[in-house]
């Protein structure tokens, strides 16, 4: 298959003809439809966050805003069948047994696996997953639509969920990227935006 493959930090990707993945007992093999480029994958590219720079696979296949359709599965497989349409995520395994996955932080697990980071991601014709990793998805989204929810989508998902957000209450959002300035209006029903940079402390309306 055809993937765009990163050999060393801060070097071009090369589109080479790798291996095709062969899916486990327990794993799905997804043909990609779209995969977003996310900032963490440029950070990833030049190994400038040190705290996943150690843990990046080399030569590593880049990634993690997935969206595709099931062709092979494992035979442990059940919850999903050939032709699904399945999204992969940042979070591409996590052991599922230690305090934080029980507790529904699997974000915190020390054994976690990391989509494009540890495993090779989405910038290729096929990734493998695991099936309980792998989320289907509506038909009333394209994979062009649905990829980047993959990431940013999750991640402020995953914020007002535990935030336990009430109808009138003030949200302060620290951090501007494609989570706030395109996701958090319409996930938390925010009616009003505004910014406000550190500079000069000017505050701008974004959004009604």
């Amino acid at each position: 298959m055809k993937a765009a493959v990163l050999h060393n930090f801060k070097t071009p990707l090369a589109l080479e003809d790798v291996a095709r993945p062969v899916p486990g007992p327990d794993e799905v093999l997804v043909e990609v439809e779209a995969c977003g480029v996310c900032h963490s994958d440029l950070h990833v590219a030049d190994g400038d966050w040190p705290q996943l720079a150690k843990i990046v696979k080399k030569p590593l296949i880049l990634g993690h805003e997935i969206a595709g359709r099931v062709v092979e599965k494992g035979e442990a497989v059940n919850d999903h069948q050939i032709g699904d349409r399945v999204g992969v995520p940042w979070i591409f395994s996590s052991c599922g047994e230690c305090e934080m996955c029980r507790e529904g932080n699997e974000n915190l697990c020390g054994k976690q696996q990391i989509t494009g980071v540890s495993v090779d991601g989405g910038y290729a014709e096929f990734v493998k997953a695991p099936a309980r990793h792998a989320t289907k998805i509506p038909d009333a989204l394209s994979s062009v639509e649905a990829a980047p929810l993959f990431c940013a989508g999750v991640t402020v998902y995953r914020a007002l969920k535990k935030g336990q957000l009430q109808p009138g209450q003030r949200l302060a959002y620290r951090g501007w990227c494609a989570h706030g300035g395109h996701l958090l209006p319409g996930l938390a029903g925010i009616s009003k935006l505004y910014s406000k940079t550190s500079r000069g402390h000017r505050q701008n309306q974004l959004a009604t």
